[in-house]
């Protein structure tokens, strides 16, 4: 609901513009972020279609890698989510300027059993996952620019065996190199 609303307020003063342009970009990010209130390595991206400058919409998709006890041992975890991604640029003509996003998402964990042979599986089930983001821009060239970020994950349930619902909620802070046409 959110996403749709933050959509037609940015659809409805880009009709106001008297500039029209469709353009493209996407991003590759690492950030640091929080899982069970336990740092945890986040790697993804996002892209999409840019209309007059300031608005994207298009898709993210990040995994999340940390370690769980279970069982007695250390096992590596994931949370992985991927779905639709939406930015507006205030003042993207500036060399340094401000952003801000919204991931609406599915996410599930992910653990690695040791047995005989390696093995993922799905630990509980699909979720919602929701996350915006407050970024700033640097301009490098033409075509690239740096983002630095900061952002919070609220999620639903999955029923995970060894998580409740808010151990995947967490604040998170990287950086993205952005490559494109702006």
């Amino acid at each position: 609901m959110v996403l749709l609303a933050f959509t037609a307020l940015s659809i409805g003063a880009m009709a106001q513009s008297n500039q029209r342009s469709i353009r493209a970009y996407g991003a590759g990010i690492a950030e640091l972020t929080t899982i069970n209130g336990k740092p945890s390595l986040n790697l993804g991206g996002y892209g999409g279609v840019l209309i007059n400058h300031k608005f994207l919409i298009g898709a993210a998709g990040n995994n999340a890698f940390f370690r769980h006890k279970v069982n007695g041992k250390e096992e590596k975890m994931q949370f992985n989510y991927y779905g639709l991604y939406s930015e507006y640029r205030f003042m993207p003509e500036k060399p340094v300027h401000f952003s801000v996003g919204l991931t609406g998402a599915m996410g599930w964990a992910e653990n690695d059993i040791k047995n005989d042979s390696k093995t993922t599986r799905r630990d509980g089930d699909y979720t919602w996952v929701v996350q915006p983001k407050l970024g700033v821009n640097i301009k490098i060239t033409r075509f690239m620019q740096v983002q630095g970020y900061a952002t919070y994950r609220f999620t639903g349930n999955t029923k995970s065996a060894y998580y409740e619902q808010s151990n995947f909620n967490g604040v998170g802070t990287g950086v993205g190199l952005v490559y494109g046409s702006f």
